[in-house]
C-alpha cells in the first residue's frame, strides 16, 4: 500500500435488524485505528436503534434486496479509501482494522485484499478457530476454497466480516445484485482475483473477528437445493482443475442434499463430482459419511414419536 497519509476507512454494515447490530456497531467504534464512516444498510421492513454519531449513514433498501446487494449498496455511500464489511450479527476484535492495515503496508501495490480468522462461537462450550489454514498471497481463490483437505468444513475461509480492501476493488469489482445469490462471498472473491490476477490475498492467521454463527441460525434450509449448488459450480468452477471441481461437487451440493435429507441428491452430486472431477481422499469420505448421515435421518424419521429419545 502506497502513500504517506494515513487511509480513510468506510464500514458498510448490512442488516434486517438483528439484535446484534448494537455490538456490531460497538465494535467498530471501540477499534484502535479510527474509523471515519459506518454506512448502516437496512435490508428490511424494521426500526433500528444506533449510537447519534456522525460517523454513521444509514441507507434503507427496496427490503428484501439480499446481502450482496445491499452490501454492493453501502460501498456505493461509502467515501473512505478502504473498505470494510462487517455482517451485523458478527463483531471485531479491537485491533482488527489497526493490524490488517499495518500488514499491507509494505505491499508493492495500491490493490490487495485483506482477511483475517475468525473466532466461531457456535453454542460449542468452546469457541473455535477458523479457517485452519490461511490462503497463500497468489494461490487460485477456489482451490484454496473447495478442495477438501480434512474430514469437514473449516479448513479454509475468506469470511465476510473479515474482509477489507482499497475502493479501487470495489469499483472495479461489485457485489452481486441477486436477490438470493448462492455462494455470494466465494464468487466475488473469485471475480477479484480473475479482474486483478497479481493481486495479492493476505489473510493474517490471527483470529480477529468474532463470527457468530449459533446453532440455531446455520445457513440449513430444509430443503434439498444440490442442483442449484451444482448450477454454481458448472458456472463458476469452469476454470478450475479436476481436483477442484471433484472436491465441490462431493461437498457442498451433498451438504445442501443431506439438509433436505435426500440420498438421490447425494448420490446426484456424486455422479456429477465423478463425471467432471477427481475427488480427493477426504472428498470422498465426506460424502460417503453423507449417505450415512441421510439414511440415519430417514430411520430416525420413520421411528414413533418420542421413540428417538
Amino acid at each position: 500500500m502506497t502513500g504517506p497519509e494515513r487511509p480513510t476507512v468506510s464500514v458498510v454494515i448490512p442488516t434486517i435488524g438483528r439484535p446484534q447490530l448494537a455490538d456490531a456497531v460497538a465494535s467498530v467504534f471501540a477499534q484502535t485505528y479510527p474509523v471515519d464512516q459506518v454506512v448502516v444498510v437496512v435490508d428490511a421492513d424494521v426500526e433500528i436503534s444506533l449510537p447519534d454519531d456522525p460517523r454513521i449513514h444509514v441507507v434503507h433498501t427496496e427490503f428484501g434486496t439480499g446481502s450482496s446487494a445491499a452490501r454492493q449498496t453501502g460501498i456505493e455511500c461509502a467515501k473512505g479509501d478502504v473498505i470494510a464489511l462487517l455482517d451485523d450479527d458478527d463483531e471485531w476484535f479491537p485491533d482488527k482494522l489497526a493490524i490488517q492495515l499495518d500488514s499491507v503496508a509494505d505491499v508493492e501495490s495500491d490493490l490487495w485484499l485483506s482477511s483475517t480468522l475468525v473466532e466461531v462461537h457456535d453454542g460449542r462450550p468452546v469457541p473455535r478457530v477458523m479457517p485452519t489454514r490461511v490462503i497463500e498471497p497468489h494461490e487460485r481463490v477456489d482451490d484454496y476454497l473447495f478442495r477438501f483437505h480434512e474430514p469437514r468444513f473449516g479448513g479454509s475461509g475468506l469470511q465476510t466480516s473479515t474482509l477489507c480492501f482499497p475502493r479501487a476493488v470495489a469499483d472495479r469489482v461489485p457485489w452481486a445484485r441477486p436477490t438470493a445469490a448462492l455462494h455470494d462471498d466465494p464468487t466475488w472473491v473469485m471475480q477479484v482475483r480473475d479482474a486483478f490476477p497479481d493481486i495479492a490475498i493476505l489473510q493474517i492467521p490471527t483470529p480477529l473477528v468474532r463470527y457468530n454463527m449459533e446453532m440455531s441460525s446455520l445457513s440449513r434450509t430444509g430443503r434439498d437445493e444440490s442442483r442449484d449448488y451444482i448450477a454454481w459450480g458448472d458456472a463458476h468452477l469452469c476454470d478450475a482443475d479436476r481436483r477442484t471441481k471433484g472436491d465441490y461437487y462431493f461437498t457442498g451440493p451433498v451438504t445442501s442434499a443431506v439438509s433436505g435429507t435426500s440420498l438421490i441428491g447425494v448420490l446426484r452430486a456424486m455422479a456429477v463430482g465423478v463425471r467432471k472431477g477427481t475427488p480427493g481422499p477426504w472428498a470422498v469420505f465426506y460424502a460417503v459419511a453423507s449417505i450415512a448421515r441421510v439414511l440415519l435421518k430417514k430411520m430416525r424419521s420413520m421411528l414413533p414419536s418420542g421413540a428417538n429419545g
